[in-house]
């Protein structure tokens, strides 16, 4: 009979279910709503029984689930499986959201970062299987990432590495959220362009198509400028490759410093396919060095939200089999 370990993938709006086995095939995801105007409490609870919920739906035997694995927003305590902070849900600071899912389920438990959990999932089963050692930057509001080296998490000796949406790209640049200035994320998010596009047509006095779909909506985002960009709108298509400059740039960055077989792009912007893809690639081809063959590739994600589900419950069966239960 197959074992199997519980991946739930903790979100502020939805909490997503499955299970993944022990030759790493994972069952079809399932989410229930978050409830967060309900608290803490509420939200553990669904999270409980989510997870109940994932292991009758596949009439698996109590004895053949081994462990629970959670992939959750931070910053996080890994190694006490506390909630160091969560501004998306009241009341999670200083919860320990490992203990109360697992002792509940009566099996062991493992907390993992989401985007830690979600570049695991795609090394198990998506567009890094086959790999041993790959990073995925998660493009969307801000930028997520996980490395993945020789298969297994890197997290760092304070288990806060492996951020890389927060490496310096552009010294004395944009003030970012963190404090720092010139991050990866404060200058090719999906979040910045859309507020780079705005400021240059409000402020700047841009001439952009883009001018009407501002006055029509009251923002913008970054598939109003991929559309705008084919359509030939100047300033989209320089906001657009500004963004994949960026991006093939810290492509370039993470060659250098960790080699891996694979960059997997993942998040809202990877949706663009090769609208984003072409133009990172041929950045950093250009900008990448000439003193060997670059072997490295840039990819796209493939496993889209079902990533951080099936990469919390990796996180567990990695935990298990390195005897850390």
């Amino acid at each position: 009979m197959a074992q199997w370990c519980v991946g739930v993938d903790l979100g502020g709006t939805s909490i997503k279910f499955g299970l993944l086995d022990d030759g790493g095939r994972a069952t079809e995801t399932f989410q229930l709503p978050t409830p967060v105007e309900q608290g803490a409490d509420a939200v553990v609870a669904r999270m409980i029984a989510g997870a109940r919920q994932a292991i009758e739906r596949r009439e698996i035997a109590d004895e053949d689930v081994l462990a629970v694995g959670i992939g959750a927003p931070g910053p996080l305590d890994i190694d006490n499986g506390v909630v160091i902070a969560m501004p998306n849900i009241s009341g999670m600071d200083g919860l320990p959201l490992r203990d109360s899912v697992a002792g509940a389920m009566g099996k062991p438990g493992f907390l993992a970062n989401d985007a830690n959990a979600a570049a695991l999932g795609e090394y198990l089963c998506g567009a890094g299987r086959g790999t041993r050692d790959m990073v995925m930057l998660t493009l969307g509001t801000g930028v997520g990432s996980g490395i993945i080296i020789d298969g297994e998490l890197f997290l760092g000796a304070h288990k806060i590495g492996g951020e890389l949406g927060h490496m310096i790209v552009q010294p004395g640049g944009e003030l970012c959220g963190c404090g720092q200035r010139g991050c990866l994320e404060r200058h090719c998010s999906a979040t910045y362009m859309a507020q780079h596009a705005h400021k240059q047509i409000s402020e700047g006095g841009r001439e952009s198509s883009l001018a009407a779909v501002l006055a029509e909506k009251g923002s913008l985002d970054a598939r109003d400028i991929n559309e705008a960009r084919k359509a030939g709108d100047a300033l989209a298509g320089e906001v657009w490759d500004r963004a994949a400059y960026y991006i093939g740039l810290a492509c370039v960055n993470i060659c250098r410093i960790l080699d891996p077989q694979e960059v997997v792009l993942a998040g809202g912007m990877a949706k663009a396919g090769d609208d984003l893809l072409t133009p990172v690639r041929e950045h950093f081809t250009r900008m990448n060095w000439a003193l060997t063959d670059v072997n490295m590739e840039i990819v796209l994600a493939t496993l889209g939200s079902d990533a951080g589900t099936i990469g919390a419950a990796g996180v567990a069966w990695q935990a298990m089999r390195h005897g850390r239960a």
